[in-house]
C-alpha cells in the first residue's frame, strides 16, 4: 500500500507542475506585475529544483527514494526553465539572499559528507528558497495557480502515508515538502479569507 500512495504522490506532483506550467504559458503574453498573472521566482525555483537533486542523490544512498521526490526532481528543473523565461523579471535582494544560503547548504553537505546530513541541510534549505514565493502570493495570491498548489499538497498527504519507517532518512523530505505546502495553502486560502471579512 505505501508503495502505491508514493507512486500516487509522484503522479500529483508532475500533474500539478503540468497545471502550473500551463499557467505561466497562458500568462506569458501579460506585461510583467500584472495582478494575477502567474510569474514563477526564478530564485525560489532554482533553490528547489536543485536542493531537489541534492536531496534525491542522499535518498538514494540512503535507499529512501520515493514517488514524490522523483516527480519533484522532474517538475521543478522544468519550471526552472520557463522561470527562467518567463518568471518574474530581475533579482531581488531577498533572491540573492536566498539564493546565496542555498549554496552555503550545499557547501555544509560536503563539508560534513554525510548523505543524510545532505539531505536535511537541503530541506531546511528548501524553506529559505520558498521566501520569495510566499512574499509573491502574499502580496497578490493570484499570482500562484491555485489548483497546482492543492494537488501538490494533497501529493505530499500521499507522500506522508507512503513513509515506510518514520527515521529521517525515510520521513524529512515528505515532511518539509507537507510543511512548505501548508504555509502556501495558509497565504493562498485561508489569510484571503479573514481578509475578506475584515
Amino acid at each position: 500500500m505505501q508503495a502505491v500512495f508514493s507512486a500516487i504522490a509522484g503522479l500529483l506532483y508532475l500533474v500539478a507542475f503540468s497545471l502550473y506550467i500551463l499557467a505561466v504559458l497562458r500568462d506569458r503574453h501579460l506585461p510583467a506585475g500584472t495582478p494575477g498573472k502567474i510569474e514563477p521566482s526564478k530564485a525560489t525555483w532554482i533553490i528547489w529544483a536543485s536542493l531537489d537533486t541534492i536531496t534525491i542523490s542522499g535518498m538514494y544512498v540512503e535507499g529512501t527514494v520515493n514517488g514524490q521526490i522523483l516527480g519533484a526532481v522532474a517538475g521543478a528543473w522544468i519550471v526552472v526553465v520557463f522561470a527562467l523565461k518567463y518568471g518574474t523579471p530581475g533579482w531581488t535582494l531577498l533572491d540573492k539572499l536566498c539564493l546565496s544560503g542555498a549554496v552555503v547548504g550545499i557547501v555544509f553537505w560536503n563539508v560534513f559528507d554525510s548523505p543524510i546530513l545532505g539531505v536535511i541541510i537541503s530541506l531546511s534549505v528548501v524553506f529559505l528558497g520558498s521566501i520569495p514565493t510566499y512574499v509573491s502570493a502574499w502580496k497578490d495570491p493570484g499570482r500562484e495557480n491555485k489548483l497546482a498548489w492543492v494537488i501538490f499538497t494533497i501529493s505530499c498527504v500521499c507522500a506522508l502515508i507512503a513513509v515506510p519507517q518514520w527515521t529521517l532518512a525515510d520521513a524529512s523530505q515528505p515532511i518539509t515538502f507537507f510543511a512548505v505546502e501548508a504555509v502556501m495553502m495558509y497565504i493562498l486560502f485561508v489569510r484571503p479569507c479573514f481578509l475578506n471579512n475584515n
